[in-house]
């Protein structure tokens, strides 16, 4: 929460002015981490504008309260509306008008809210950024399937029949490897060069299931025979699973 002030000094010992007009510094102090910005007020010369421009400077700096003296009501109505709280009433030093404002209901409150938001934007941008890899990649094999597969050679590899394309489609499944959206995504683009549904569901269940790529690791890692029994059994349940999703759904 940042909270802006007018005040006599640059640092947080200096005491806020009466009005915003009178000050000769403006502060937006953090209260997470207690940082803030000073700069000076406008200067004398431009006093009868001064604070009209110094709380257009105060909002540059993203203030969300603005603690002062005294404010107009016709100027502190529209600062409400836009969301900025207006205290007025105050004197004192800067420091501990934060504290006592931070040891206040109100405060934890307004504080939760905006940490809770600031978090969740920054979480909602971490994750677009992760998958923004995922997303190009997704739209390089739409395009790579659409240009290098005809749908003569689909239809030749995918005969129509619902156990031989299962079978087929497992198998291709099984020797790929990557993050399973895109299994989503050849699925879908199978399906508009005339695939039938079983095969492509078959091939989007072994994706996440069979791993004959990786199969050397997990031999390694957890035995030769746990490996083989994993991946043939994974195979032939991946036959039976597609087969009953095709028809349990009417697509068969």
């Amino acid at each position: 929460m940042k909270i802006g002030f007018p005040a006599d000094n640059n640092h947080l010992d200096a005491r806020i002015t009466g009005k915003v007009s009178s000050a000769d510094w403006l502060i937006v102090v953090d209260t997470l981490d207690m940082s803030f910005e000073a700069v000076q007020a406008p200067p004398m010369s431009t006093r009868s504008g001064a604070g009209i421009k110094a709380l257009a400077r105060l909002i540059e700096m993203e203030a969300q309260i603005l603690m002062v003296g005294h404010l107009a009501p016709h100027i502190a109505q529209p600062l409400e509306s836009s969301g900025i709280r207006v205290i007025t009433g105050l004197s004192g030093r800067v420091r501990d008008l934060i504290e006592k404002y931070a040891d206040s209901p109100v405060s934890q409150a307004s504080i939760q809210k905006s940490t809770s938001v600031h978090m969740a934007l920054k979480k909602t941008a971490k994750q677009f950024f992760s998958m923004a890899p995922v997303l190009m990649g997704v739209i390089l094999i739409m395009g790579l399937i659409q240009s290098f597969l005809s749908r003569e050679l689909i239809l030749k590899i995918f005969s129509g029949n619902p156990l031989t394309d299962t079978i087929i489609g497992a198998f291709a499944g099984s020797i790929f490897a990557g993050n399973p959206v895109n299994s989503y995504v050849i699925g879908q683009s199978l399906l508009e060069l005339g695939a039938g549904w079983a095969g492509v569901c078959a091939l989007m269940m072994s994706w996440v299931s069979i791993g004959l790529v990786q199969m050397p690791a997990e031999a390694h890692a957890l035995g030769v025979r746990f490996a083989l029994v994993r991946n043939g059994a994974a195979f032939v349940v991946t036959i039976l699973a597609s087969l009953l999703t095709v028809f349990c759904a009417g697509v068969w």
